[in-house]
């Protein structure tokens, strides 16, 4: 999150990490940081442009709305998801709006571990679990 920012709880005070995979590809981590953080990060102007996003799920069971996803326009999503506490499970209505936007879920209650490859202009992302692969195409 920006200088100065103090969450209110743990999951928003998580480190966040958008890495660049040269020669233009990037990843962004969002831990388990949730709405709070998403809104700082969206008004202190941040590049945060992604092709994939790595996300936990915040304790309040709120991430991820539109205005973040429109900023960052990931091709893929992984996110954690389990049954138990309720929070931590992928909402079926958000899951919705990804298909709506064309936006790749792995959920790693189905996917498990997923492995991911960078080709120079290309990647890739494995579900361990499942073998599923997704492929990027060119932006």
């Amino acid at each position: 999150p920006p200088r100065g920012f103090a969450g209110a709880t743990a999951d928003d005070q998580a480190l966040v990490i958008r890495l660049l995979i040269p020669p233009e590809r990037f990843v962004l981590f969002m831990s388990d940081s949730g709405a709070e953080t998403e809104r700082a990060l969206l008004s202190n102007g941040s590049d945060l442009q992604s092709d994939i996003l790595v996300k936990g799920q915040h304790h309040s069971g709120i991430s991820g709305p539109a205005p973040f996803l429109d900023a960052v326009r990931p091709r893929l999503i992984i996110a954690t998801s389990r049954e138990f506490p309720e929070h931590e499970r992928i909402n079926e209505q958000w899951a919705e709006q990804l298909r709506a936007r064309g936006i790749k879920l792995f959920r790693q209650d189905e996917t498990g571990a997923v492995e991911l490859n960078f080709s120079g202009d290309e990647w890739s992302a494995r579900a361990y679990l499942t073998g599923e692969v997704f492929r990027s195409v060119s932006r």
